[in-house]
C-alpha cells in the first residue's frame, strides 16, 4: 500500500522542481526596433533594435554568444533584405556566466534596397546568435513593424 501511495506523490514532487526554461539557458529579447527606408535613385535602409541577452542562473556553465546573419522579412516571411549590415554597441562575442546579463544597441543598415517592396506593409527583423552552452544557433525575432518610408 505504501509503494502505491509513493507512486501518486512522486509525480507531484517532480512536478514541483520544474523550473522555467529561461532559468537554464540563454534567453534573448528584441526590443526598440526601427526601419527607415530613404527614397532616391538608390534606396537605402536603416534602422535600429536592442537585444537584452540573458543568461539563466541556474545554467550549467557559462556561453559565448556570438552573431549570425540577420535579415529583414516581410509579415508573411518573404525574404526583402538578405544580409544587414550591423554595428553593435559592444564588441562580439559576448562572455555571459549563469545569471548575467548584457544589453546590445544595433544600428542597421543596407544599401540599393527595393523601397517598393520595403513599404508595402509590416515588416520583420530576424537573425541568429549562436549559443556556446546550447552548442547551437538561438533564433531572433523581432515584432513586425512599420517601416518609415516618409
Amino acid at each position: 500500500m505504501r509503494s502505491w501511495s509513493a507512486l501518486l506523490v512522486l509525480p507531484a514532487l517532480l512536478g514541483a522542481c520544474g523550473g522555467d526554461k529561461s532559468d537554464i539557458s540563454l534567453s534573448v529579447l528584441m526590443t526598440d526596433e526601427s526601419v527607415k527606408v530613404t527614397d532616391g535613385a538608390f534606396s537605402a535602409l536603416s534602422g535600429g533594435f536592442e537585444l537584452r541577452l540573458e543568461l539563466g542562473g541556474y545554467s550549467s556553465g557559462s556561453t559565448q554568444v556570438s552573431l549570425g546573419n540577420f535579415s529583414l522579412e516581410t509579415e508573411g516571411g518573404a525574404r526583402l533584405v538578405e544580409i544587414l549590415d550591423l554595428d553593435p554597441s559592444v564588441a562580439f562575442p559576448i562572455n555571459l556566466d549563469a545569471g548575467d546579463a548584457q544589453s546590445v544597441v544595433f544600428t542597421l543598415s543596407a544599401d540599393s534596397v527595393d523601397r517598393d517592396a520595403l513599404c508595402a506593409g509590416r515588416v520583420r527583423i530576424v537573425g541568429s546568435l549562436l549559443d556556446t552552452l546550447k552548442g547551437g544557433t538561438e533564433p531572433v525575432r523581432s515584432a513586425t513593424i512599420a517601416p518609415d518610408c516618409g
